[in-house]
C-alpha cells in the first residue's frame, strides 16, 4: 500500500506542522508519501494558491493535488462539494482534527483502509 497524502497545513514545516482548520483555504498542502514499509516521505509543501479566491476555491485545490498524484486528502473541516468531488476523482478522504502534528495525523491515515 502506498498513499500520496494532501493535508492541509497553517506552514511550512513538514511533519512538524499543524493541521490546518479548513481544507480549501489552508495557506499550504503538505503532501506526503506513506507506505508500510518506510517511514513517512515529505514530497512537497505546495503554497495554496487559490486560498484568497472568492468562490471555486475547492475544486480548484482538488484538481492540482489530483495532478499532483495525491491519492488521499485529509480533511479537518469542507464543504459538501470539496467531498463530493473527490470522491468523483476518487481521492480517499480522511477526516483529521485540525491542530494536531502532521506527523501525528499520519498514524491516523496508517490506521485507515484504503
Amino acid at each position: 500500500m502506498k498513499l500520496i497524502i494532501a493535508i492541509p497545513t497553517k506552514n511550512r514545516e513538514g511533519l512538524e506542522d499543524e493541521v490546518y482548520e479548513l481544507f480549501a483555504r489552508a495557506p499550504y498542502f503538505t503532501i506526503i508519501e506513506l507506505s508500510e514499509a518506510q517511514p513517512p516521505q515529505l514530497k512537497e509543501i505546495l503554497e495554496n494558491q487559490y486560498k484568497d479566491l472568492l468562490h471555486g476555491v475547492g475544486p480548484l485545490v482538488l484538481k492540482t493535488l489530483k495532478d499532483k498524484g495525491v491519492t488521499t486528502i485529509m480533511l479537518p473541516e469542507a464543504g459538501i462539494g470539496v467531498k463530493q468531488l473527490a470522491k468523483e476523482l476518487d481521492i480517499h478522504q480522511i477526516e483529521v482534527k485540525p491542530g494536531i502534528k502532521v506527523r501525528d495525523a499520519l498514524k491516523e491515515a496508517r490506521q485507515h483502509p484504503t
